[in-house]
């Protein structure tokens, strides 16, 4: 049982540490709090005060619990891993939401709040574990590649809506030429991230291996599969639960009932993945069109009186089954006369 619990609250430039020391949840000494700056001088010196704060209490008793900040919690987080100590990220929501009414609210308190949060949960913890050097590779390439295809739709709507004024103007043949310049510069950029990408996977006999069970499965296209890979943690996070993924991705319907007066159909949350979800919305959109399993099952649930929205989830939420299935049983897509039979289409 841990008996040293370090709360740490990330922020771009500094992060905040509240060290609890505790018992069977009753603290055996006052707290302590100190401020250090994000960076590896910064790591040094607060791994060096952890140490003279523990009061000799051996390192496989202490764990670090911070928010996933992504970026602003990874560098401490692969230096605590380094070290070979127990590393928890966890959802800042969570975190949140189990402590009820706060009325202060400061750097030092959250701090004091998230290493509360660990000493009160520490038997559930999920330990960090670093990426593997080509899937950290894939996911900032992919992030990259996303973030141009933003700024690329952005210039495309920006230059076509010029174009249809009639009247013109120095000021508008200037930013139709720099519009159109920046488009062909982002195509490039786009097209070079996806060489990328490739080269990267094929690189990674795993990447590879996961890759191609993935792109096997009907309407799910490059972009979707590593999509999917770079969210999952190339399928090793979410214990490869379906219902796990499916909940990440926003697609999961949850009902909404209370008492004799409430009663809602199930229908997605709000909070999701945005970006996996639109993309997935794509992928059920081709996989309608162009496999017949896949546009009879849909087709069954418009007869049985589904809305088209609600119907086009359930083809979201069976391909995510399919492709875990696949991936956990490391097969590719079974043929057509296969398909209904093995997946209960019908």
């Amino acid at each position: 049982m841990k008996k040293i619990f370090i709360g740490i609250d990330f922020s771009k430039e500094k992060f905040d540490v509240v060290i609890i020391m505790a018992e069977n949840l009753e603290e055996k000494a006052p707290r302590v709090h100190e401020q250090f700056a994000n960076d590896k001088a910064g790591y040094r010196k607060f791994f060096k005060w952890v140490k003279v704060n523990s009061h000799g209490v051996d390192m496989s008793l202490w764990l670090f619990c911070g928010e996933n900040t992504g970026d602003y919690s990874k560098g401490l987080a692969n230096f605590l891993y380094g070290k070979g100590c127990d590393m928890w990220l966890e959802n800042a929501k969570c975190i949140k939401d189990s402590c009820g009414i706060r009325r202060l609210k400061s750097d030092r308190a959250d701090a004091a709040m998230i290493a509360e949060y660990a000493m009160r949960n520490h038997d559930r913890m999920t330990l960090y574990e670093p990426l593997s050097g080509p899937l950290a590779q894939l996911r900032e390439l992919f992030l990259f590649r996303q973030m141009n295809v933003r700024k690329r739709s952005g210039y495309i709507v920006r230059k076509g809506e010029k174009g249809r004024t009639l009247d013109s103007s120095p000021a508008k043949s200037f930013m139709a030429r720099k519009c159109k310049h920046m488009i062909a510069e982002l195509d490039k950029t786009i097209k070079e991230c996806d060489k990328m990408i490739e080269a990267l996977i094929a690189s990674d006999r795993d990447l590879q291996e996961t890759y191609e069970i993935v792109t096997s499965v009907p309407g799910i296209g490059a972009q979707n599969a590593v999509c999917m890979m770079v969210y999952t943690d190339n399928f090793k996070r979410f214990d490869c639960n379906p219902r796990k993924i499916a909940c990440y991705y926003g697609i999961a319907p949850f009902g909404h009932d209370s008492g004799t007066s409430v009663h809602c159909d199930p229908h997605v949350h709000y909070m999701a993945n945005k970006t996996i979800k639109g993309i997935l919305t794509q992928a059920a959109l081709c996989a309608i069109n162009h496999c017949p399993p896949v546009a009879h099952y849909y087709a069954r649930l418009i007869e049985r009186g589904k809305k088209t929205m609600v119907a086009l989830n359930n083809v979201k939420n069976k391909l995510v089954r399919i492709v875990t299935a696949l991936v956990r049983t490391k097969q590719k897509f079974i043929p057509e006369y296969e398909f209904a039979k093995r997946y209960a289409m019908d």
